[in-house]
């Protein structure tokens, strides 16, 4: 059995991290893994919502230790494996579906960037983040792109690498790391619920949604503006928004409403 397990389930795809006895820890096997399982996901036609989660008690305990140690002195492995890293987390955060990563357990630093490069994070409220690098001599310099600015601000990012402080679920939470907590025993549901109101939404419009508001980042707020008229406009004269438009003022729903159904259970803990 690998490290990732990849599962298309009516038009979800649940994405595994599947090394619990190993604290689903990041090493050069387990990233080549994830990437091609979110290829998979991303390319496959029927899936319109992409799911990230564990096998076991926590997420991910971040880098794999013992990795780093073997590639000391191995300039090439460590180039890989960091290439790796940060293109999966570009990968997650560009893909045109949306991603939701439920988390339950510990959250650790590289665990942190998986995460934080997802679209919405739902979580268990004994869920804890950490982003421990400087406890190892490391800054988490790959997971900060999708971290501050687009969850948290620079100073918070600051304060959380230099104290490597551990956030509980709900002040996680209250900083925009993570979107939804439940009690563990309610997480079922709610992220069905979020997953169904996923499956409402047209694909189109998220997929715009996810290459606009990157767009924003690198823009001052004038090209913003004008940015947003471009778009609408766009949007406005294609076939599927009129079709929408109009199934809404008649009273009926549009051809992308989808009703998601589940076969396997979304909180796996083996």
């Amino acid at each position: 059995m690998g490290k990732v397990e990849f599962l298309a389930d009516n038009g979800l795809g649940i994405i595994t991290l599947a090394d619990s006895a190993n604290g689903n820890r990041l090493n050069h096997e387990t990233l080549a893994e994830l990437s091609h399982a979110f290829n998979a996901a991303i390319m496959h036609d029927e899936i319109r919502v992409i799911l990230l989660r564990s096998n076991g008690k926590n997420f991910s305990l971040g880098m794999d230790l013992q990795f780093l140690l073997d590639a000391r002195g191995d300039t090439t492995l460590a180039e890989e494996a960091v290439g790796l890293y940060t293109d999966l987390l570009l990968k997650i955060f560009e893909a045109p579906k949306p991603v939701v990563a439920l988390v339950y357990g510990d959250i650790k630093a590289g665990g942190t960037g998986l995460v934080s490069a997802c679209d919405i994070v739902i979580a268990s409220d004994d869920t804890t983040v950490e982003l421990s690098e400087a406890l190892l001599g490391l800054i988490p310099a790959n997971v900060l792109p999708f971290l501050f600015s687009l969850r948290i601000s620079p100073q918070k990012a600051r304060y959380l690498i230099m104290t490597a402080k551990r956030l509980n679920a709900l002040d996680a939470q209250s900083i925009g790391i993570i979107d939804e907590v439940y009690p563990m025993d309610e997480l079922e549901k709610g992220a069905k619920a979020l997953i169904k109101s996923l499956f409402r939404t047209a694909p189109s419009a998220v997929a715009v949604t996810k290459h606009f508001t990157r767009e924003l980042l690198s823009k001052t707020i004038d090209e913003s503006c004008n940015h947003a008229k471009k778009t609408l406009i766009e949007l406005i004269s294609r076939d599927d928004v009129l079709e929408g438009i109009k199934a809404f003022s008649e009273g009926s729903t549009p051809p992308w409403f989808g009703k998601a159904k589940f076969s396997n259970p979304l909180v796996r803990i083996d």
